[in-house]
């Protein structure tokens, strides 16, 4: 899959996906450290699967080398690491990053 493909992909993706997401966030001011982290989590977390997307297309098409699968790989597995980890720091299931797609369901 060329480049120019991939990115139209992904805009699609975006284009279905505005529809979905809430226009304004009812923030708490007790709550707004929580709200905040959750929003940005959120946001990081629908990237990362993007990306794991992407790489997945990428490898079964045959344009990474093993080296580049392996390293894109270990990328991802540290990133979701990583978000996991912040999500327990802010008191959030990492299961709650995921989106909530209406009658599609959710992200993953």
């Amino acid at each position: 899959m060329s480049l120019d493909a991939e990115l139209d992909d992904l805009r699609r993706e975006v284009e279905r996906l505005r529809g979905i997401l809430p226009e304004r966030v009812d923030v708490d001011p007790e709550g707004v450290e929580h709200g905040l982290a959750k929003l940005v989590l959120t946001l990081v977390e629908f990237l990362r699967q993007l990306l794991e997307r992407q790489a997945v297309r990428r490898m079964e098409g045959g344009a990474l080398s093993e080296e580049e699968v392996e390293r894109m790989g270990l990328a991802l597995m540290r990133l979701e690491q990583k978000v996991h980890e912040m999500a327990l720091a802010f008191g959030l299931d990492p299961s709650d990053l995921n989106l909530g797609l209406g009658p599609l369901g959710r992200l993953v």
